[in-house]
C-alpha cells in the first residue's frame, strides 16, 4: 500500500461556482468534494461492511507501455510513474478479491468520496437488471409504457432494452468540447451549471423535450441522456429513489465501508448518469462483485446470475451496433451492452468508465480488479485511455504469471 500523506488538504483552492467545478485549475478539489459544490443525496454505508483482506503484491513496480492517441506504442514506464504522470488520485489492484496494491495522492485518503463520472452508469445498469431479476421490470417493456411523460418524447417507442444499451434512436449530442452540446444543456437542467433559459430548469423536463432522429433499436451511441432514463424507469418501476436503490440494491450487499452521495438537480431527481461519488475500496467492492459474477464477498447475489454473461456475450448485432457508431470508443471489435463496455471481442474483460479518467477494470480470467480515479484537465484523452488500460493488461498478465510460479506465496518481487 502507498498512502502519500493523503488527505491533508481541505480547502478549495479558489473560488467555486457551477460554471468552473469542473474545470482547471480546481477541479481536483472538486472531484473529492463535490457534496461543497453540488447539492446532493447521501447513500448509507453497509450496516455489516465487508473486510477486505490485503496482500501486497508489488504491481506499480511492473513495466507498461505508454500510447500516443493513435493506439501506437511510444515508450515503456513503470506503472507507479504513469500513476504520477496521468493526473491520479487514487489506484487499487484486486487479485481473487485481495488487496494487492493500493495508491494515494496527498489530496485523497482512504475515507475519501471521489466523483465517479459515468461509472455511475454501472452502477445504474446493475440495478435495472437486478428489478428485471425480481420481476418489477421487463426488458422488451416499452419507456412510455413506464413513464407516460415520455409518451411525445424522442423515447416513446424505445424499449428498457434499448435503453440498456444505448441503442434508442434518440437524438443527443455528446460532444464535450462544444458548450452548446445536448451533453452540456443537460448540465443545466440538472444543476450541474448554472440555469440558461433556453434550457428547462429540471432533468427530467429536459429529458422529455428530447426528439428522435433515428430508429430504436439500431446504432449504438453513447449519451448520457439514456442513463438518465434508465434511472428514471428505476424509480418508476420500484418506487424508489436512486439514492435508495443504490444503498438497497448494491452498497448494502457489497459491505460498503463508506457512504456515498449522488447530486441531485434542482427538484430532487439524481443524476444517474454521472453523480455518484464513493471511496476507492468501495469502487473495488463493486468491481469485485462484478468479477464474481454478481456475488459480493457477503455473499448476496447483487447483479444477477446472467449479467455478466449477457454483458461479454450480448446480442448477435452488438458488435455491428457498435461498429456503426459516430463516437469515437478506442475499442475496435468491442461492445456495449448493460451500461457496460466490453473493449475486446472473445475476452472476458469489461469496464466501466467516466470522463476525467475514471476506470473500473474486470478481468474474469487472471481474477484481476482495478480502479483508477483520476482528474485529467480535459474530458477525454485518448493517449491516457489506452495508458490506463494498458497499464491494467499488463497488471492481469503479471499476476497471471506470478500466480502460476508462486501459487502459495505473495511475498516475491514480481517483475
Amino acid at each position: 500500500m502507498n498512502v502519500l500523506d493523503a488527505g491533508t488538504d481541505q480547502s478549495a483552492p479558489w473560488s467555486v461556482t457551477r460554471d468552473n467545478w469542473a474545470e482547471p485549475p480546481g477541479l481536483r478539489w472538486s472531484f473529492l468534494h463535490l457534496d461543497e459544490v453540488l447539492a446532493t443525496a447521501p447513500i448509507a454505508a453497509s450496516a455489516a461492511p465487508v473486510t477486505l483482506e490485503v496482500a501486497p503484491i508489488p504491481v506499480l513496480d511492473v513495466i507498461t507501455p505508454r500510447y500516443d492517441v493513435t493506439a501506437r506504442i511510444v515508450d515503456h514506464t513503470s506503472v507507479e510513474q504513469l500513476l504520477a504522470e496521468s493526473h491520479t488520485d487514487g489506484f487499487l489492484v484486486m487479485h481473487h478479491g485481495r488487496i494487492a496494491a493500493e495508491w494515494y495522492a496527498p489530496s485523497m485518503a482512504p475515507s475519501t468520496r471521489h466523483l465517479l463520472m459515468s461509472v455511475t452508469k454501472t452502477v445504474v445498469g446493475v440495478i435495472a437488471c437486478a428489478l428485471v431479476e425480481d420481476g418489477v421490470l421487463a426488458l422488451d417493456d416499452r419507456v412510455e409504457a413506464i413513464i407516460p411523460a415520455l409518451a411525445g418524447s424522442g423515447f416513446a417507442g424505445a424499449t428498457v432494452r434499448d435503453v440498456l444499451d444505448m441503442r434508442t434512436g434518440v437524438r443527443f449530442n455528446e460532444t464535450y468540447h462544444d458548450p452548446d452540446a445536448d451533453v452540456y444543456l443537460m448540465e443545466h437542467a440538472c444543476g450541474w451549471r448554472s440555469p440558461r433559459e433556453d434550457v428547462p430548469g429540471s432533468l427530467r423536463e429536459f429529458l422529455a423535450q428530447l426528439p428522435r432522429d433515428e430508429e430504436h433499436g439500431g446504432r449504438f451511441r453513447y449519451r448520457s441522456s439514456e442513463t438518465n432514463v434508465l434511472s428514471w424507469i428505476c424509480e418508476v418501476a420500484s418506487g424508489q429513489d436512486l439514492a435508495t436503490l443504490i444503498h438497497e440494491w448494491v452498497w448494502a450487499q457489497i459491505g460498503a465501508e463508506f457512504p456515498a452521495h449522488i447530486t441531485v438537480d434542482p427538484t430532487g431527481v439524481a443524476v444517474g448518469d454521472g453523480g455518484l461519488s464513493a471511496t476507492l475500496r468501495d469502487v473495488g467492492r463493486l468491481a469485485d462483485m462484478l468479477a464474481r459474477n454478481g456475488i459480493a464477498r457477503s455473499g448476496a447475489q447483487v447483479a444477477p446470475p446472467w449479467f455478466v454473461v449477457d454483458t461479454l456475450v450480448a446480442a448477435e448485432d452488438s458488435r455491428d451496433a457498435f461498429a456503426a457508431t459516430n463516437s469515437p470508443t478506442g475499442m475496435p471489435g468491442g461492445h456495449y451492452r448493460n451500461q457496460v463496455w466490453v473493449p475486446f471481442p472473445d475476452r472476458s474483460v469489461f469496464l466501466a468508465l467516466g470522463i476525467h479518467g475514471q476506470m473500473v477494470y474486470v478481468n474474469q480470467q487472471s481474477g484481476v480488479v482495478g480502479v483508477k480515479l483520476s482528474t485529467w484537465p480535459t474530458a477525454q484523452n485518448g493517449a491516457l485511455f489506452y495508458d490506463t488500460l494498458g497499464a491494467f493488461e499488463s497488471i492481469s498478465a503479471a499476476l497471471d504469471r506470478y500466480t502460476h510460479q508462486h501459487p502459495v506465496t505473495h511475498h516475491q518481487e514480481l517483475r
